[in-house]
């Protein structure tokens, strides 16, 4: 019930992002919303859901955008896994420790995926995406990802509170 659920969510920011966060677009750079999801659900998680919904958000984009089939889905859940692994260990509570975390993983998300266009031969100068792009995306994924992990805290304590009852 979880899984399905949480899958859902992924749908529905996906559809989200594709469609109403185009109007919250600075300098042509918005937040990615699937990503702040999957980084936020490893965080609360740990590396294993982490880096299912980083597969799940991934193979979706590539249904829905993707040249390669398969290419953000191995990024997303490189991404998600890396995550939740290096963090077992810290305390989440603090927003400024989600959002620095978040920050983090959005640019591992994007060093991972320029390294693998260079090596595919879909990009010829990674500095032109680096500064201009990456940076942005990944203070604009900083700054949505408290209201995620809040969301994902709260959706979590429902599921344990309703679903798992002890007779």
């Amino acid at each position: 019930m979880r899984m399905m659920a949480y899958v859902f969510i992924m749908v529905i920011l996906l559809v989200f992002q594709s469609t109403v966060m185009e109007l919250f677009k600075i300098g042509g750079i918005k937040p990615d919303l699937p990503l702040v999801f999957a980084l936020c659900c490893s965080l609360v998680k740990g590396e294993n859901m982490g880096a299912f919904m980083g597969f799940v958000n991934g193979i979706l984009e590539d249904i829905v955008y993707g040249r390669f089939l398969g290419f953000n889905a191995l990024i997303k859940f490189l991404t998600g896994y890396i995550q939740g692994y290096f963090t077992r260990d810290i305390f989440k509570g603090p927003a400024i420790i989600t959002m620095s975390l978040t920050f983090l993983g959005t640019l591992v998300y994007n060093i991972i995926f320029i390294f693998l266009s260079l090596i595919f031969k879909e990009i010829t100068n990674p500095w032109y995406f680096f500064t201009p792009i990456v940076l942005p995306s990944a203070l604009f994924n900083m700054i949505i990802s408290p209201f995620v992990y809040y969301a994902i805290v709260k959706i979590e304590r429902f599921f344990d509170y309703y679903f798992n009852v002890k007779y």
